[in-house]
């Protein structure tokens, strides 16, 4: 498996598996978990980001990496690879989707909920382990499978 080469997602992982372990007071704790949640999601969306400016544009192109690698929107990207355009392009990608609505849904609650949200440690692990399986399950995908998700994250369509 072809690590993506984007060492922000790597670092974001590692920092959110440290966040999830955190000792602490409970409410310390609490904390830590909450933001090793929003941290894996993080990670998973930057990995898109970097799929599609290395896709689309390549670094070698560093000054037009960066509009392609801001233009990934969070709720444009569950929704599009939600839809059968996804499917299309491999089960993989559908796995990647659902990995990426479950771990967008658990970021919402993790920064948006009220104090008494209830966080577990092993509910919190369980949420970074998949936003490190679903970077593997990214950086599996081969050249046009990339260049596929890539367009099917930025591209509009547009209905007559």
């Amino acid at each position: 498996m072809a690590r993506l080469g984007n060492p922000l997602v790597y670092n974001m992982l590692e920092l959110a598996d440290e966040l999830a372990r955190a000792r602490g007071t409970p409410n310390h704790r609490k904390a830590a978990m909450r933001r090793a949640v929003s941290t894996a999601y993080y990670a998973v969306f930057h990995a898109l980001c970097f799929v599609c400016a290395s896709a689309l544009v390549g670094w070698s192109q560093s000054e037009n990496v960066d509009p392609i690698y801001r233009s990934v929107e969070h709720g444009f990207a569950k929704k599009r690879l939600a839809s059968r355009d996804a499917v299309s392009i491999g089960v993989e990608v559908v796995q990647i989707g659902a990995s990426f609505t479950a771990l967008q849904d658990r970021r919402h609650s993790a920064d948006y909920a009220s104090p008494g949200l209830p966080v577990s440690p092993s509910a919190t692990i369980e949420t970074v382990e998949l936003a490190r399986q679903t970077v593997a399950a990214v950086e599996a995908l081969d050249e046009r499978q990339r260049l596929r998700l890539a367009i099917l994250l930025i591209a509009r369509q547009r209905h007559s």
